[in-house]
């Protein structure tokens, strides 16, 4: 760790593990990853903005992050607090107005969001809801068939989870990463190929352009991500 030492809300071991943290440059900004990774994958994001929003569990600063499912905002104070806060979401918690502790709301202006105080027109916060930078793709795809380029899903068979194309019985391709010589994959969120690892419960697949792409999936989960 660099400049960032003297913020006590940043780990200096890893609170799941206890190894060393190292800084590292990802493709959403810098972060902390854990010098035990694959055995432990503990992140801690260092590019979120700090803003003038207060945590309403625990008291410190919301700050901006991005996710697979978006922009939203997260406690300064993670892992120890886990608040998070996304306002696209049906059932998410209230946040309050910094000026009047009113709650606030998501609200359209000209073309734009911003998160606004329901104690409007007497209160004037207001606050931008900037959307992420980059897309980030969706949760839930695999590969690309080698063969035919098709779409690659997960099977069951009598030997256990393997990924075969969908264009099935066309194409008869399959992959799985427990079997030898297996065909390289590319990887669908950054083009590189991808890499058979070895963790500690087991083979998963994992990006060879780490950690400024962290795609991974493991047959024995239920969907692959961008950890």
């Amino acid at each position: 760790m660099k400049s960032n030492d003297n913020d006590l809300n940043i780990p200096k071991t890893c609170p799941k593990c206890g190894s060393e943290l190292e800084e590292r440059e990802g493709k959403y900004g810098k972060f902390l990853g854990c010098t035990n990774f694959p055995e432990c994958r503990y992140t801690f994001d260092l590019s979120g903005d700090n803003i003038s929003l207060k945590c309403p569990d625990c008291g410190k600063s919301l700050r901006f992050r991005d996710s697979q499912y978006g922009r939203f905002l997260s406690c300064s104070g993670f892992p120890d607090c886990k608040f998070a806060f996304n306002p696209e979401f049906k059932d998410h918690p209230d946040i309050f107005c910094p000026k009047c502790n009113k709650t606030l709301e998501l609200e359209t202006i000209e073309d734009k969001k911003y998160l606004t105080c329901k104690g409007k027109p007497q209160c004037d916060f207001k606050l931008e809801w900037v959307d992420s930078k980059q897309k980030i793709t969706k949760r839930g795809y695999y590969p690309k068939c080698p063969d035919c380029s098709s779409e690659l899903a997960k099977r069951s068979g009598k030997f256990g989870s393997f990924l075969g194309c969908v264009s099935y019985p066309n194409c008869r391709f399959t992959f799985d990463p427990e079997r030898e010589n297996q065909r390289v994959l590319k990887c669908p969120e950054c083009g590189k190929e991808l890499d058979i690892r070895l963790g500690k419960y087991g083979k998963f697949v994992g990006c060879s352009g780490y950690p400024e792409c962290r795609y991974i999936f493991d047959l024995r989960s239920s969907e692959p991500k961008l950890d």
